[in-house]
């Protein structure tokens, strides 16, 4: 297992970040009052690392953190993590221990416009089981459909119908 350079927490920052290439895996940790600029910090530092793929799944533990996010502070990280640099096609897991920090994570799935492939735990247990039994799927929006077969020309299933 690889880890970035930023196992132990960021300068500033109340939290860290490790990138698992081998379990294909961002994992984020969160401690004592979070805000905005926090998460901002971690989400610059990773978006810099080489190891970094957008293909990549993403833990987001926040079971130890406080969070001091206005609801504008949650659309201003929901629509960073839209951007280019940091969009991802991967599954985003939340692990949360209370009902606000739920909330706000539910929110933030809304205007990151991720809620399609957005899964909320309340333990780190059930979050890494669940994301260790779909390691290699890529969540239903970034899925390879089979190719569909092109419709028959109305003058075929009109003649069909009569």
């Amino acid at each position: 297992m690889k880890f970035s350079p930023f196992d132990e927490p960021y300068p500033a920052s109340t939290g860290c970040y490790h990138i698992d290439t081998q379990r294909r895996l961002r994992i984020e940790e969160y401690q004592g009052k979070v805000g905005l600029a926090d998460i901002r910090a971690i989400h610059s530092a990773m978006a810099a690392d080489p190891d970094w793929s957008a293909d990549f799944h993403g833990l987001v533990d926040f079971t130890h953190a406080e969070l001091e996010m206005s609801a504008n502070d949650v659309l201003r990280l929901g629509l960073m993590m839209r951007q280019p640099r940091l969009r991802t096609r991967g599954w985003l897991v939340f692990v949360v221990n209370n009902s606000v920090v739920f909330g706000v994570v539910r929110m933030l799935g809304y205007w990151s416009r991720a809620t399609d492939r957005l899964k909320i735990f309340q333990t780190r247990e059930k979050a890494d089981a669940w994301l260790a039994s779909r390691r290699d799927q890529a969540p239903p929006a970034f899925r390879e459909e089979p190719a569909v077969q092109p419709a028959p020309p109305a003058a075929e299933w009109l003649a069909a119908a009569v």
